[in-house]
């Protein structure tokens, strides 16, 4: 009978062993270099993950195209992403699902995209860029491509991708070909436009930078965060945890000083938008310029916007089957 006393409490002890391992296996997502990643990168700062007994770990990967293998491959848990990337994972192999929307709202005067150009080197304005061959900078096959193409086609431009668009793999890459004046225009997301327009380099003389739409007139898309399907299957207490701490990360980001914001969390902004900077490469002058945007809390995603994005993927020739709203996502654990 004390035998199996002991074999008993022994497997107990395993059992438990294994669910305190389980427990301690970090939850890895990685975050694009969007204000929309901020809360979340924040809240592993503010340590607030910890505090709700959830391990985190926030993988730096910049290159769209790396991350999304990273998550198919299983090297990654979770990403935030834009709707585009995430049709485009799904498709892969059906094995993500967006569990939130992530959304923001720019300041009084404050922009989240613009499309912009170099004045004296590029169109002065978009009926100038529209009249000309100029070449437009963007990223390939994302929402901003997604918003370029209804901005076009609104002006009488509806193929212009065919001919006058320059494809980069990431929005980094789009800052610095257009920073170099290597482009005449580029779609631009925040923070890199106030970055450009108020560094001074060598010479002195600052970029003169001309706005040639912010993009207001259209809807804008908000990112995802996604998921593994497996992960969920296994892990959804945890999902449900991590989607908790990012809604509470967004109402304390909403009531944090803007001051705070840039100066405490300077490493927090540097690390995921200036990747291998350092806080003295960045000019005091662009930390000044940074609009800080409202965070929408974590939602679901509107079918409407998904049907319109979808459409423009399959017309593009960017998706070939079938993705339905109800296999790509899930909302039911949001907070």
């Amino acid at each position: 009978m004390s035998e199996l006393r002991r074999v008993v409490r022994f497997a107990v002890l395993v059992a438990a062993v294994a669910a305190v391992g389980a427990t301690a296996t970090p939850l890895r997502i990685s975050l694009p270099p969007v204000l929309e990643s901020l809360p979340i990168a924040f809240a592993e700062s503010w340590g607030m993950f910890d505090d709700a007994g959830l391990d985190v770990d926030v993988v730096g990967i910049t290159d769209n195209q790396e991350r999304s293998t990273a998550l198919l491959t299983g090297n990654l848990d979770a990403v935030l992403a834009d709707l585009t990337t995430a049709v485009l994972d799904y498709c892969t192999n059906r094995s993500v699902v967006v569990v939130s929307s992530a959304a923001s709202t720019p300041p009084a005067g404050g922009l989240r995209l613009a499309l912009v150009s170099h004045l004296g080197f590029g169109p002065s304005s978009l009926a100038d860029l529209i009249a000309n061959d100029q070449y437009i900078a963007v990223t390939y096959c994302t929402d901003e491509e997604y918003l370029l193409d209804q901005l076009l086609a609104a002006n009488k431009l509806p193929r212009a991708w065919l001919t006058r668009y320059t494809y980069f793999s990431d929005t980094l890459q789009v800052a610095v070909w257009f920073g170099a004046k290597t482009m005449p225009v580029a779609v631009l997301l925040e923070p890199y436009y106030s970055y450009i327009r108020t560094l001074i380099p060598v010479s002195g003389v600052p970029a003169q930078l001309v706005v040639l739409s912010d993009f207001s007139d259209l809807q804008a898309t908000p990112r995802v965060l996604v998921f593994r399907s497996d992960v969920l299957a296994r892990r959804s207490a945890d999902v449900a945890t991590f989607l908790r701490v990012y809604d509470e990360a967004v109402k304390r980001m909403n009531t944090t000083p803007r001051d705070e914001i840039i100066n405490v969390g300077l490493d927090v902004v540097i690390g995921l938008f200036f990747e291998g900077a350092n806080r003295a490469t960045v000019q005091q002058q662009t930390l000044d310029a940074i609009s800080i945007p409202t965070f929408d809390a974590p939602g679901s995603l509107s079918r409407e916007t998904f049907d319109s994005m979808t459409d423009w993927m399959h017309r593009k020739g960017y998706t070939s089957g079938s993705v339905t709203f109800e296999e790509f996502t899930r909302f039911d654990l949001l907070p």
